[in-house]
């Protein structure tokens, strides 16, 4: 339908534009009031009026003898007048076919002679206009009265800026009493210029206290000084990063506070002036402490826990200083459970950690390893001399429930003297779990020192490996995929590949079979980028047949100290013709221990690439949150061991809603694994868990099955 009015090219940003002033169907205002009187009595016209121009009608912000407050934009000189960048005259409107037909013209008010002049934005739109208007003809203006309107109109649209700017100002004004961030401005000198309610609450000084204070009084200048000086004119390319940082800041009372810090710089009459946004951070702080607490000790004992240990013996090796370690693993443990119940169970693993304590004595490392057996880790003393005292230690009975129970203890021991090379704290401990079988293989209740011919189990290995390379080669290995379900719509969104042996004679093995050998194996590398070509592959084909899913696929260290990852996932997804983001890989704490800071970037690459890392196991490996802060990932994904008992166990949900809480804070996607009942469902949904794979939506299967399995629940759905 054509209009029968003109339309200006940029209409839809000229709409925005005069939205932005929030001035239309407001009531009366002085400033505009006065400037329409002005031009009435500049002229000698009856009538004056300004005018915006909405999408379909017109309507006056002030008007001088004119009755009605709108009308339509059919009817509306001024919408000829916002076309124009000049002032618009008509000397008779009965003589211009645009408005002689007018009603406007035809009938009251009777117009005549109209002259307007258009209301510009600074970014060039013309959002109304001011206009003069007679019921008699009159001559067109001269130049000096064109000039004159041309005048009207800019002191308008000068008050309609001020206006705005107040508009504006008052909500930032309202905003910063509002936020619970604190805001501090400062100029050049570092003096305090503004402080909002809540930095008053947050560092206890009053408005008045601080003003004209340095910001000094709150932030140390060796602390802040980096910030401002990337914030100078040579340095405005820093990033959002370098803008921001957590450090402590000082209270009133002389007290740290942990602050997240913001900084941002303007110029203000020629004068440069920093803004800092301060949030206080401390429960945080006490959130990842407490995490931290949690997933670096045991919760029956308050020992330190394996991950804990773990890191205890890399930091020992790394010192290059003697030390030994004692893998203890108690006796009958098993039968005390059986017989007297697991609480029972539960009071003799908290005295033995006591037991132990007492008797390695001061300044060495006690931990539990998990199950019935703890670690011991000392420097500068002979390991026989503590393991005695341990052994010994055991010779007294044990009261639990007024019933005695004894309970026997066999010790493994590693000795690292630096002449004998071990590759990482792992191997330490498997060492030491060598000896510890080497030590309950003679009966228990002795202590036996690891050597090199307790390998026999590395013997094992090798030959395992051997079969593993034969079978690889053979087409023996194939994927299995397990669902990834959304926990509050119950459709699969995703899906994780996990490697299955097919052996021609023992039939299919599970994981734990042949896994732990092929990580470690010369094929691992090829394995994996086998695994990642036919997952992208199979995700592929189900995308073809209308089911589109995230991949998940476990990356072995290998790969990762291969230096060809990044290569290998951009030829599988471009063999395969998967999206990015459809391709998740799966790395866990223990697989990245000990590699070196040149995996970061690689995995840093291939996530800004869209594929995303997910971090599997968390909470139950090493240093978990220094890593979190290491890597690129995006999604965290719970250990089964915090869902198995998330029914019955307070301290499992508080981990978990820890994590979500965790992930929630840094950005990333949570998924909870090893989800078996509809309970579980119910309590990680009420957590806040969107996310869920188990044997519950279902267990590992064949890859005919999983697309039968998928293709049969999408067509439920649609």
């Amino acid at each position: 339908m054509i209009k029968p009015y003109p339309i200006p090219p940029s209409e839809r940003e000229r709409l925005a534009a005069l939205n932005e002033y929030g001035v239309v169907g407001t009531p009366p205002e002085p400033e505009f009031d006065h400037v329409a009187k002005l031009a009435t009595e500049i002229f000698g016209v009856p009538t004056a009026l300004i005018s915006f121009v909405e999408k379909d009608r017109q309507t006056f912000k002030a008007r001088v003898g004119f009755e009605a407050a709108e009308t339509s934009r059919d009817a509306s000189f001024c919408a000829h007048t916002i076309v124009k960048n000049d002032v618009m005259v008509i000397p008779d409107a009965m003589s211009d076919e645009r408005f002689r037909n007018n009603p406007l013209v035809t009938a009251a008010p009777s117009i005549r002679f109209y002259a307007g002049a258009p209301l510009t934005t600074s970014d060039g739109h013309n959002i109304g206009s001011i206009c003069i208007i007679d019921n008699k003809p009159r001559d067109p203006l001269s130049p000096e009265q064109v000039q004159n309107l041309k005048r009207l109109a800019q002191v308008t649209m000068d008050h309609l800026e001020r206006r705005r700017f107040n508009d504006l100002k008052r909500a930032a004004f309202s905003f910063a009493a509002a936020t619970p961030d604190a805001l501090v401005g400062i100029d050049a000198e570092r003096r305090i210029t503004f402080w909002n309610p809540a930095a008053a609450g947050m560092f206890g000084y009053s408005r008045r206290e601080i003003a004209g204070q340095t910001v000094d009084h709150l932030i140390p200048a060796e602390s802040l000084s980096p910030f401002l000086k990337l914030l100078e004119p040579d340095d405005r390319a820093c990033t959002r990063q370098q803008r921001s940082a957590e450090l402590f800041a000082r209270k009133k009372d002389g007290a740290k506070l942990p602050i997240e810090l913001s900084v941002a710089r303007w110029e203000e009459d020629g004068q440069a002036h920093h803004g800092l946004i301060l949030r206080d951070v401390s429960q945080r702080h006490l959130m990842q402490d407490h995490l931290r607490y949690l997933t670096s000790f045991d919760r029956l004992t308050d020992l330190p826990n394996r991950s804990r240990f773990l890191e205890e013996i890399d930091e020992a090796l790394r010192a290059d200083l003697p030390f030994f370690i004692l893998k203890i693993g108690l006796d009958k443990l098993g039968e005390i459970n059986g017989t007297m119940g697991m609480a029972a169970g539960d009071r003799v693993l908290k005295q033995t950690a006591e037991r132990i304590g007492k008797a390695a004595g001061d300044g060495v490392i006690v931990a539990r390893l998990g199950g019935d057996e703890f670690g011991v880790l000392a420097e500068g003393m002979t390991f026989e001399t503590v393991a005695a005292a341990i052994l010994n230690a055991f010779q007294d009975p044990f009261m639990v429930s007024g019933l005695v129970a004894y309970v026997g203890a066999s010790i493994g021991a590693v000795q690292c003297l630096g002449e004998q090379t071990f590759e990482d704290a792992n191997a330490v401990l498997k060492a030491a779990l060598l000896a510890l079988h080497e030590a309950k293989s003679k009966g228990g209740g002795v202590c036996e020192l690891f050597r090199a011919d307790m390998g026999r189990k590395a013997d094992e290995q090798r030959r395992i490996a051997d079969d593993l390379r034969r079978a690889f080669a053979a087409g023996e290995f194939e994927l299995f995929f397990q669902p990834q379900v959304d926990l509050y719509t119950r459709e699969v969104v995703g899906a994780e590949a996990l490697l299955r042996w097919r052996h021609p004679e023992r039939g299919l093995l599970p994981p734990a079979a042949f896994l732990p050998v092929l990580e470690i194996s010369s094929i691992a590398v090829d394995v994996g980028r086998w695994i990642i070509r036919s997952a992208c592959g199979f995700a592929k084909e189900l995308a073809n047949q209308g089911v589109e899913l995230q991949m998940g696929v476990n990356l072995f260290a290998a790969q990762l100290r291969d230096g060809s990852l990044e290569n290998d996932i951009s030829s599988a997804l471009s063999e395969s013709g998967l999206p990015a983001h459809m391709l998740e890989l799966e790395i866990t704490e223990t697989t990245v221990l000990g590699l070196e800071d040149d995996v970061v970037a690689p995995l840093r690459a291939i996530r800004d690439a869209g594929v995303g890392i997910a971090f599997d196991d968390y909470g139950t490996g090493f240093a978990s949150l220094s890593l979190l802060k290491k890597y690129p990932l995006t999604r965290l994904k719970i250990d089964r061991e915090f869902v198995r008992d998330i029914e019955s166990d307070p301290d499992d949900g508080a981990i978990v809603r820890a994590v979500l809480a965790l992930g929630e804070s840094l950005g990333l996607e949570v998924i909870a694994e090893g989800m078996e009942t509809e309970a579980q469902a119910d309590i990680l949904k009420s957590l806040g868990c969107k996310r869920a794979q188990g044997y519950f939506f279902g267990k590992p299967m064949p890859a005919d099955e999983f697309r039968m399995k998928i293709l049969h629940t999408a067509t439920e759905l649609q």
